[in-house]
């Protein structure tokens, strides 16, 4: 029995002579999340679009809960649910018949369409607003009605593009629980394209990386952060501002970089030896009063800047130390001869 709820082989898309994708595959384990990365441009909303049957690959192919999406593109939407990046509705209708036009469109049993209008309402916040106007909503209630019309085909697979983008602090907060509840609850596999970093590490298990349309790795955050650098990064913080302290600091071997911040130092050093015994030791034997010394983690933004840095011409390989070797030779196959 096949495990994975999105299975994506050799995926490319020419746009004129400008290749958007490039030989991508990767897949999606069933009830999972995954998040796809990249600046803007690197092919991750043409994948995105692909996958939805939106726009059709040029090669490669897309299985989306068993179905192919060149092939049987109505399948694969009648088992799937999409959330655009600005959702767009009908202003004048009111929020009970937009999702009833939608269950329309998605051939919902007539029988069963009250069921499943109440239930997604009542699974985003909306009930209170089922007779309201949609063109008095604000940015967050559309989000959250566009998220209640895409589960009304009752999903296996929820394709969610900027999720969170625009939304206030609360109101990200509860599109990210929702988001949790719906994976936990109905099993559904989750795939997002977001530029909200957090969002991703909050909800994601897997991310791939995409850079100028390849995928330039593909793995767990916690794996990407204890492999993306040759270097550990070290933060101390003192009592009180003491350049000595630095410049001290900075002559250690090992040691690559020494920033200061005021009272505190940010220390960039070789990862093949634990130095923090030996930069304690220095610091305390010039004197610093250290109030905090640890380990900063690199955070997902860390490692999609130092993965995409690079000219688009540099091979991934290329980038010392920044890709783990496990990663080679997926990356090499995605790479043009």
């Amino acid at each position: 029995m096949n495990d994975f709820a999105v299975d994506v082989q050799g995926l490319s898309k020419w746009y004129g002579n400008l290749k958007a994708v490039d030989n991508v595959s990767f897949q999606v384990h069933k009830g999972s999340s995954f998040g796809l990365l990249g600046l803007n441009g690197a092919g991750k909303t043409t994948t995105f679009k692909m996958m939805v049957s939106l726009i059709r690959p040029d090669s490669g192919t897309a299985i989306i809960s068993g179905y192919d999406v060149v092939k049987a593109p109505m399948k694969v939407r009648s088992h799937i649910g999409y959330v655009a990046e600005n959702p767009a509705f009908y202003t004048r209708k009111t929020t009970l018949e937009t999702l009833r036009y939608v269950c329309r469109l998605l051939d919902v049993p007539i029988n069963d369409q009250n069921r499943r209008i109440d239930y997604v309402l009542g699974l985003v916040g909306l009930t209170d607003k089922k007779n309201a106007l949609v063109g008095g909503y604000s940015r967050g209630m559309r989000h959250r009605l566009g998220l209640a019309q895409a589960l009304l085909s009752e999903p296996q697979v929820l394709f969610l593009d900027e999720p969170t983008l625009g939304l206030d602090p609360l109101g990200a907060k509860s599109m990210r629980e929702l988001i949790l509840r719906l994976r936990q609850e109905k099993e559904v596999t989750v795939l997002m394209s977001s530029h909200v970093l957090p969002e991703v590490e909050a909800i994601c298990d897997m991310v791939g990386i995409f850079d100028h349309g390849h995928l330039v790795a593909l793995d767990t955050i916690d794996h990407l952060r204890s492999t993306a650098s040759n270097s550990l990064n070290i933060e101390m913080v003192m009592a009180e501002p003491d350049q000595q302290v630095a410049q001290a600091l900075r002559l250690l071997p090992g040691v690559n970089q020494v920033e200061v911040s005021g009272a505190k130092l940010d220390i960039n050093a070789i990862k093949n030896e634990d130095l923090r015994p030996r930069i304690m030791k220095e610091a305390v034997a010039n004197n610093a009063n250290v109030l905090s010394f640890g380990l900063k983690e690199n955070s997902l933004e860390d490692i999609l800047l130092h993965l995409v840095a690079s000219d688009a011409s540099d091979l991934p390989e290329q980038r010392s130390g920044l890709i783990p070797t496990s990663l080679f030779r997926l990356i090499q196959n995605n790479r043009r001869d």
